[in-house]
């Protein structure tokens, strides 16, 4: 990981370098997935401000935090990305699992409705056997088509046993 330290309006003394080092390493311990951190710190009167921004396997993260003291300042910001390093990973594994699909709570008076989004689709006239060749091109579960001989409405679809299945309308 590339950790880009600055600082405004203060003098960036060894030790406060060695300890912004230190706290974001330690955040690599958290996740593998760190690319880039950089750091701020500025003073402004009596605030002493630690600004974070790092870019985790192309998201990026930001984090800001004032105090009295430039290491407390530093501690919190680190707190916060902690907090958002958590997050991120959480989300990480839901996209692992393929958790696209959303589960409904219910509530102890009411549930909440399922929305039915509706679109407008018009079946192109495909053979049976193009319309098996685009199903395994486009890695779908089915396809609606015309179909070519007859011009009805078919869908061609795939069972869990890896067969087919065809349905034609009347």
């Amino acid at each position: 990981m590339k950790i880009t330290i600055s600082a405004k309006n203060t003098e960036l003394t060894d030790s406060i370098k060695g300890y912004v080092e230190k706290k974001i390493g330690r955040l690599e311990r958290k996740i593998d997935h760190i690319i880039a951190s950089d750091v701020v710190l500025s003073v402004e009167k009596y605030r002493h401000i630690a600004n974070v921004k790092m870019n985790i396997a192309g998201e990026i993260i930001k984090a800001e935090e004032s105090s009295k003291d430039m290491y407390q300042s530093i501690d919190l910001v680190y707190e916060v990305l902690e907090k958002q390093i958590e997050k991120l990973k959480d989300k990480m594994r839901s996209k692992k699992r393929g958790a696209k699909s959303e589960s409904f709570v219910q509530n102890n008076s009411s549930s909440i409705e399922p929305t039915i989004i509706e679109e407008e689709f018009i079946p192109k006239p495909l053979t049976i056997e193009e319309a098996l060749i685009k199903l395994d091109e486009d890695d779908k579960h089915f396809i609606v088509f015309n179909s070519a001989e007859n011009g009805k409405v078919c869908v061609l679809y795939r069972k869990k046993n890896g067969d087919f299945g065809y349905i034609v309308t009347r």
